[in-house]
C-alpha cells in the first residue's frame, strides 16, 4: 500500500505540474497575441497619420476650414491612441511626444475652424515636430527597409 500511495502522490504532482505548465503556456500565448495586436494597431495609426497629415496640409493651403478641421481632429484622436499605447509600455518621453502632438492637432482644428489658416499652419508645424522627435528616438529601420518600433 505504501508504494501505491507514493505513486498516487507522484501522479497528482505530475498532473499539477502539467496544469501549471499549460496555464503558463496559455498566458504566454495570450500576452504575445495582445502585444502583437498592439503593434499592428500602432502601425495602422502611423499609416493613418501619414495620409491624414498630407490631406491636412492640402486642406490648409486650400483654406478649406471644414476638411482641415476634420483632418486635425482625426490626428488628435490618433495621437491619443498612440499616447495610450506608450502609456501601457511606461515610456514617458513617447507619451509626452504623443500628448504634445494631440494637443497641437487640437489647436490646428480650432484655428482652422476659425479661419486662422496661418496660425493653423504654424501649429501643424509644431505638432509635426513632436512626431519627428518621437521618430528619432523610437523608430528604426529594419533590414528589409520597413520601419519598426524601438
Amino acid at each position: 500500500m505504501i508504494g501505491t500511495a507514493e505513486e498516487a502522490h507522484t501522479t497528482r504532482k505530475e498532473q499539477f505540474m502539467k496544469r501549471i505548465l499549460l496555464f503558463t503556456a496559455g498566458l504566454t500565448v495570450l500576452a504575445v497575441g495582445v502585444f502583437g495586436q498592439g503593434e499592428a494597431d500602432y502601425q495602422n495609426w502611423m499609416k493613418t497619420v501619414g495620409a491624414t497629415s498630407g490631406s491636412l496640409r492640402k486642406n490648409l493651403e486650400a483654406k478649406n476650414a471644414e476638411a482641415a478641421s476634420a483632418d486635425a481632429k482625426k490626428l488628435q484622436d490618433a495621437f491619443q491612441q498612440v499616447h495610450d499605447f506608450w502609456h501601457k509600455k511606461n515610456v514617458d518621453d513617447a507619451m509626452k511626444f504623443a500628448m504634445n502632438a494631440s494637443d497641437g492637432f487640437r489647436q490646428v482644428a480650432e484655428q482652422a475652424s476659425a479661419g486662422k489658416f496661418d496660425d493653423a499652419a504654424a501649429s501643424l508645424k509644431k505638432a509635426s515636430a513632436s512626431c519627428g522627435a518621437c521618430h528619432a528616438v523610437h523608430r528604426g529601420k529594419a533590414s528589409d527597409g520597413s520601419w519598426k518600433i524601438k
